[in-house]
């Protein structure tokens, strides 16, 4: 149950920073949060990018947390020649100190990405300071080097780093037939779904319920009760077949005594 709820609260966080940029366009193929899908039709649609169920809790929410890192320093702010920039080329524009500290954060995202359970390849962890080391050396260079910076995304690649090594870890062989060809540790999701924590049943099963119908009441408000046995009867049956006694007008009511009643 904790692990489903983690899952749960990591898409969730996901959810709420997708919201704040759903009206920007997908940066490319290494946007963490967006892509475009061909539909049947031959159109191109913005699909969100999903954590997995298949990931652990554990590792879920460290890979949450990436892209949210990773989205917001290379392409949450604005475009700027074809070119999405975030807050690592913005801080990068600081002759020196800027670069620095950008390759500062750029070094603790990593660190961060670490934590997943059994920490990360050596190989991995090579490529990942590679990317920082590159972008810390075009930084350098002004202004030029700045949007070779921003064109390149560390950062972002990094987290592709990230997750290839959790598809590699975690996907299961024989997975079914997916809707859209996705990512490594990446489901697409519609704009148009939404996310429900599933509910739990006494029989251990996950997948949501059906609500009972509605126990409807014999009364109805304002109404007279009705009665059951009464509806049930058949229109056919003899006592609806059955005529109505009427007196003729003006006859005398008809009244029986034992007194009038003649014995023989």
């Amino acid at each position: 149950m904790a692990q489903v709820i983690g899952k749960y609260a990591a898409k969730k966080m996901l959810g709420k920073q997708m919201e704040k940029y759903k009206n920007k366009d997908s940066t490319g193929h290494y946007d963490p949060y967006f892509t475009y899908v061909q539909k049947p039709n031959g159109k191109m649609k913005k699909v969100k990018k999903q954590v997995p169920d298949y990931i652990p809790e554990h590792d879920a929410v460290i890979l949450a947390k990436a892209r949210s890192r990773a989205y917001a320093l290379d392409c949450c702010l604005f475009n700027l020649f074809g070119i999405r920039f975030g807050w690592s080329s913005v801080i990068g524009l600081i002759p020196a100190a800027g670069d620095l500290v950008d390759m500062l954060m750029a070094a603790l995202l990593v660190s961060r990405m670490h934590k997943v359970d059994s920490g990360l390849p050596p190989a991995t962890q090579v490529y990942m300071l590679f990317n920082i080391l590159l972008d810390f050396l075009v930084g350098l260079v002004p202004f030029v080097g700045d949007l070779v910076d921003a064109a390149y995304k560390a950062n972002t690649r990094n987290l592709r780093l990230l997750e290839v090594h959790l598809d590699k870890k975690y996907k299961p062989k024989a997975s079914g037939p997916e809707k859209y060809p996705a990512s490594p540790a990446t489901v697409y999701e519609d704009f148009e779904d939404e996310q429900r924590l599933p509910q739990y049943h006494g029989d251990g099963t996950t997948e949501p319920r059906r609500p009972d119908p509605i126990r409807q009441s014999d009364e109805r408000r304002g109404g007279e009760r009705r009665d059951s046995r009464r509806d049930r009867r058949p229109s056919g049956s003899r006592r609806d077949q059955r005529p109505e006694m009427t007196e003729p007008r003006g006859a005398p009511p008809a009244y029986t005594s034992r007194q009038n009643t003649r014995t023989r």
